[in-house]
């Protein structure tokens, strides 16, 4: 049930521009002008009269990216990488875990949100990670024998 191995380099192409614009919008407050819809009245539900869109996309395009990038195949995909692919994913929740725990107790207010908007790619991200260590370190036993 993986996406297809084209996804993978969608992804790292969506990735690295995606990631920035994250980091500059949440340290920064970076906004792209055309971004910014200003067509809600102010009977709208919204109760807005000018919105910038660069955070949701900054957020929802770096979360697929590392999605597209974790769960598309491997050139050669067997049960051993399956294997790997599910010991990186409990590793992965294990630090997502013991992460929550921690910001939990260590942040408060608005600090803890946005500890809550970053940890929620470190599932992804320790995946990422993590599979691709334990792949790049079988791939050089191999080619030692």
């Amino acid at each position: 049930m993986l996406l297809p191995r084209r996804f993978q380099l969608i992804g790292w192409i969506m990735f690295f521009p995606l990631a920035i614009l994250l980091v500059l919008n949440g340290f920064y407050d970076y906004e792209i002008d055309w971004l910014t819809w200003d067509n809600f009245r102010s009977g709208d539900i919204f109760n807005t009269s000018n919105e910038n869109f660069t955070n949701e996309i900054s957020i929802v395009g770096t979360f697929l990216s590392l999605f597209f990038i974790a769960f598309s195949k491997e050139k050669q995909e067997d049960e051993y990488i399956q294997k790997l692919r599910l010991d990186s994913l409990l590793i992965a929740f294990y630090v997502y875990g013991l992460l929550t725990v921690l910001g939990t107790l260590v942040f408060y207010s608005v600090g803890y949100l946005e500890f809550m908007g970053f940890n929620m790619f470190s599932i992804q991200l320790v995946f990422i990670l993590r599979f691709r260590w334990v792949m790049y370190r079988q791939q050089n036993t191999l080619s030692l024998i």
